[in-house]
């Protein structure tokens, strides 16, 4: 509820975390809320326990875009999977590491040669080791804090090889968000 509460986050500091979470959730046409139907489709029929693992468990869930917007890896492919690769040391599970890499493989076969997909992937995991844990963060002080003041608090570093291969891709014509599309 806090993240849909777009009315209340306008109401913070221009170029505060919260004004850039909406303003990448507001372009996109995301919600909060629908992250949590996707997730709760995933889950099926599987029964939900009302306890402190599942409540961590939302707040990854939850934390996700939010990292998006303090990392600034996007919601293409490469940033998707730069996204799983970071989250690593703070949720241990090969299955990130798994899709992060894998999927770096298969845009780098996709991808101009000179993308350096597997760079920008690596070094995503290497600044994720080093930052603290977001879903460990009180969110709503965060919120309300310039970005860059909260990435500092993080321990966050900007990436150089991602946005290096952003740039490629839109100089060679190439749209990140299509690549792996025909895999589909």
């Amino acid at each position: 509820d806090i993240l849909d509460d777009h009315v209340a986050l306008r109401r913070l500091p221009k170029g505060s975390f919260g004004q850039e979470y909406c303003d990448h959730m507001e372009s996109d046409g995301l919600t909060a809320a629908a992250l949590v139907a996707e997730f709760a489709e995933a889950r099926g029929d599987r029964e939900r326990i009302d306890d402190r693992v599942e409540w961590y468990l939302d707040r990854l869930r939850d934390t996700h875009d939010l990292l998006h917007v303090l990392t600034g890896f996007g919601r293409d492919v490469l940033g998707e999977q730069c996204v799983l690769t970071f989250v690593f040391k703070q949720r241990p599970s090969i299955g990130h590491l798994f899709v992060g890499y894998a999927g770096a493989v298969l845009t780098r076969l996709e991808a101009p040669w000179r993308v350096p997909v597997m760079r920008a992937v690596y070094e995503a995991r290497q600044i994720g080791k080093g930052s603290l844990s977001i879903a460990e963060q009180p969110i709503r002080e965060l919120l309300a804090l310039p970005t860059d003041e909260v990435r500092a608090r993080m321990g966050l570093r900007p990436a150089r090889h991602y946005p290096e291969a952003i740039r490629i891709f839109r100089e060679e014509g190439v749209d990140p968000n299509l690549l792996l599309m025909k895999a589909a």
